[in-house]
């Protein structure tokens, strides 16, 4: 699918029925998470802590909501220059709580969402009442203005029964100036979010650790809650590049169960009138926060009848696509279905493609690659099936239901070996690339461009249920990608007169990535180039430059 830069939106951790929850003085643990407070209404029982003369705070509105919070308020701290370093918010004897490193006792984790413009330190701390048993733990907060979701590890603490919940800023560090704090959904689990591979593999359904490969993610989707720290839910309705009739909505993405009790992933189309389109669905990713170079994917997926005008799909974007615009980027489709192609065949459940894109747009196109299949079965047959991509040095394949069939064709390959001109394949798909799953209705893809020729929305929604994601990786693979990780080097204003010298050298995105630029110098390469952090390497290797433009 042709695609443009995203934004990202969250949906709520915990839905709002666990807060009825919060009038108990000890909490049972059915539930994966317990949240200490959203700060969505009173400000329950906070108060401040060690130094109530230089520290203040109210519930404000989000004063920047963004993809990891986009709550409507948020806890605003105001500590004034002078106050102790130790002194911060407190929750205390409200709840009890169990904290415990074995998930069907208690708690081994908190999550708590900051917003503060300096670099220092954060910590939530726990007590079994004033002055008895404490447990704390300290966090290196980032060097970034943005909202942060830090998840703090608890299991080190003694466990048992706590009452009394803090939350510190700066602990520890003289604070000279008045600073203004945000602080947002504070939250205990049972797992860690921060690193979703949760299950032992060998218990996991799917292709499985075999020829080499070790799991090192996975998204089951059985917490009743998105995990954001992976995802981000597009809030869209620009048609997706492709003349698409949705419009994309947090509301439509859910993390619930299907019909059998399967924990699923669940995004749901619909037919109906909202700002400007008539039909809504869902589409999310994991940009910025998951992504990998090489390996195996493989995705459990229960599609809904496409019919005429739906088209769902799971395919991957390279990471870098803030500053290698689509489709230098590079597209991997691993499962298209809804193409026009199906209607005039009469083959809507059994023909589906993989596809990939890549290179600069020329002439109004660009070099790709798709391979269309008609299978001996109906995908669209109520029943999960899997769909798996290997991805090495030298290639790309895609199968279908291989834990089934192991010995099935592929329906989709690809040599990634040609790197001889900026045509060839293989100049694009040796970096990082992130993971999407979205259902749209009608576009250029199933050639219909009125809601009322979308024949699969005609008398109820349609759904498509995601049972798991996960990544598969060989000795020698990257690593899955946790984020952007800035090198230590000098950074200058890409305007700035020494770059006019710059006649030769290979360049680089933050990611590390090597940046396809066929410019006679790289002066001129990087003056061509969206905004953005780059690396230049002059070819005597004696010299790393790094301009920001």
């Amino acid at each position: 699918m042709n695609k443009n830069t995203f934004n990202r939106m969250e949906t709520k951790l915990i839905v709002r029925s666990l807060l009825s929850l919060c009038l108990l003085p000890f909490i049972g643990f059915s539930q994966n998470s317990f949240v200490l407070d959203d700060f969505e209404g009173d400000l329950n029982s906070w108060s401040a802590v060690n130094d109530k003369t230089h520290i203040s705070f109210e519930i404000v509105d989000n004063p920047s909501p963004d993809g990891v919070n986009s709550s409507d308020h948020v806890l605003k701290c105001t500590r004034k220059a002078g106050s102790v370093n130790w002194a911060g918010v407190i929750l205390r004897g409200v709840y009890t709580l169990n904290i415990d490193s074995d998930p069907s006792v208690g708690y081994g984790y908190a999550s708590v969402k900051f917003k503060k413009e300096s670099r220092g330190n954060v910590s939530f701390k726990t007590e079994s009442g004033p002055d008895d048993e404490t447990y704390e733990s300290i966090l290196a907060y980032p060097n970034s203005s943005d909202w942060v979701d830090m998840t703090f590890d608890l299991r080190s603490a003694a466990y048992g029964d706590y009452s009394d919940f803090f939350v510190m800023v700066d602990r520890a560090e003289e604070i000279t100036n008045d600073e203004v704090i945000y602080i947002d959904d504070i939250t205990l689990f049972k797992e860690d979010l921060s690193n979703p591979v949760l299950v032992d593999p060998k218990s996991q359904n799917g292709t499985g650790e075999k020829d080499g490969y070790k799991i090192v993610w996975a998204d089951l989707f059985d917490d009743n809650y998105l995990n954001t720290s992976v995802w981000n839910v597009e809030v869209r309705g620009d048609g997706g590049g492709n003349n698409e009739l949705q419009y994309y909505r947090t509301q439509n993405v859910q993390e619930t169960k299907d019909n059998d009790g399967n924990g699923c992933l669940v995004i749901t189309a619909k037919k109906e009138s909202y700002s400007g389109k008539n039909a809504t669905s869902g589409r999310l990713t994991t940009q910025g926060k998951m992504g990998f170079k090489y390996g195996k994917l493989e995705a459990s997926i229960k599609l809904p009848k496409t019919a005429n005008g739906l088209w769902p799909a799971f395919w991957l974007l390279g990471q870098d696509i803030n500053y290698n615009q689509w489709p230098k980027c590079g597209e991997i489709d691993v499962l298209e279905m809804g193409n026009s192609g199906a209607f005039s065949s009469g083959k809507q459940e059994s023909y589906f493609n993989g596809a990939c894109h890549w290179g600069t747009v020329s002439d109004g196109g660009h070099p790709s690659y798709t391979q269309t299949s008609t299978w001996s079965y109906s995908l669209q047959d109520d029943k999960f099936h899997l769909y798996t991509m290997y991805w090495d040095e030298t290639k790309i394949e895609m199968f279908v239901d291989q834990d089934i069939y192991p010995n099935a064709r592929p329906y989709y390959t690809l040599s990634i070996n040609d790197k001889s001109n900026d045509r060839a394949a293989g100049l694009y798909f040796h970096h990082d690339f992130f993971v999407l799953f979205n259902l749209a209705v009608g576009g250029d893809f199933t050639g219909i461009y009125d809601i009322n020729g979308i024949t699969a929305l005609a008398n109820s929604d349609a759904k498509m249920y995601v049972n798991y994601v996960k990544v598969y990786q060989k000795e020698g693979d990257n690593s899955t990608y946790d984020g952007p990780k800035y090198v230590g080097l000098e950074e200058i204003d890409a305007t700035e007169s020494g770059l006019s010298g710059i006649m030769s050298g290979e360049i680089y995105d933050f990611f590390g990535n090597r940046v396809v630029c066929f410019e006679n110098n790289a002066n001129d390469c990087l003056q061509s180039l969206n905004a953005g952090v780059y690396i230049v390497k002059f070819e005597d290797a004696s010299a790393l430059k790094v301009y920001k433009k």
